[in-house]
């Protein structure tokens, strides 16, 4: 069939589905248009959204369990790719913290539970999706709220989010030991990927001290030493986010993504893979 303008317009649903699914931009966009290949090949079709829908859940099903097997030997923890604009946008389905949690669940699960938090689809559309029953998919998605029940990031309002990260950020910089007391909270978690080619933690960090113990002697490192990185401010999947430049070169250093908990920090995360850091063009 041809791909229509009604087609055409259907693209950025079936990315958001991929990107949720892989949490990888270019993988995502191989599928969409993968999709849309295939699409060219179909005779007849009465719900095109849901048939184009069901290919993109599918394929990208299929792509996840081959790159989970290639996640297994990735030099230290493997972080999603963010979608990093300047401008704020439409939210790419997940927010960076809930993508981040979904690597928990295996491919179907995350499939059930992405098509239901995120698109608001009814059991029977996300079992036409899937290929599964109406009841598997409910009991799928009972067993993975499970898994990520507790973790869940909270939502902050950007206003208050923005105030409590420059406070973060003008803690670490100045390396008030006691401001950064105060906001990381006791059980906060640290994972940082530099995908073997920028430095980073081979293994994520757990709780107060050993966060702080990290941080504090990151800042020290003779390399970062009279090298003023700059903080900007950027949107991360839709979200405000956090970006660090070399300040002497002007390079994108790396992504740092920021969970609270009221006042109190949870979770950092920090991209610092070259391969993951580009800003993208706000998604039509």
């Amino acid at each position: 069939m041809l791909i229509t303008a009604e087609i055409l317009h259907l693209r950025p649903y079936l990315f958001r589905i991929a990107y949720a699914m892989l949490g990888m931009i270019q993988e995502a966009e191989d599928i969409v248009q993968d999709v849309y290949e295939k699409w060219l090949s179909v005779d007849r079709v009465q719900n095109a959204k849901a048939y184009l829908g069901r290919m993109t859940v599918n394929k990208s099903i299929n792509r996840l369990e081959e790159l989970k097997k290639q996640r297994e030997i990735y030099p230290g923890p493997w972080l999603p790719e963010p979608y990093i604009t300047l401008e704020a946008e439409q939210p790419l389905t997940l927010e960076y913290g809930l993508l981040f949690l979904v690597e928990q669940l295996n491919p179907i699960e995350r499939a059930v539970f992405i098509l239901r938090e995120s698109f608001s689809q009814d059991y029977r559309s996300i079992a036409e999706l899937t290929g599964l029953s109406a009841d598997n998919c409910r009991q799928l998605l009972h067993r993975a709220r499970e898994k990520l029940a507790g973790r869940k990031p909270q939502p902050v309002e950007p206003v208050t989010h923005g105030a409590l990260t420059e406070a973060f950020l003008v803690a670490l910089h100045r390396q008030d030991r006691d401001a950064l007391n105060q906001l990381l909270r006791s059980d906060i978690e640290l994972f940082s990927d530099g995908g073997g080619k920028r430095a980073a933690g081979l293994k994520p960090l757990f709780g107060l001290q050993k966060v702080l113990k990290f941080l504090l002697g990151v800042m020290q490192l003779p390399a970062n030493q009279g090298n003023d990185f700059i903080h900007r401010p950027a949107f991360v999947n839709g979200q405000p986010g956090s970006l660090i430049f070399e300040g002497q070169t002007g390079e994108l250093d790396s992504m740092t993504y920021i969970g609270w908990d009221a006042n109190q920090i949870t979770r950092l995360l920090y991209v610092r893979n070259p391969d993951k850091l580009h800003i993208q063009a706000n998604l039509c």
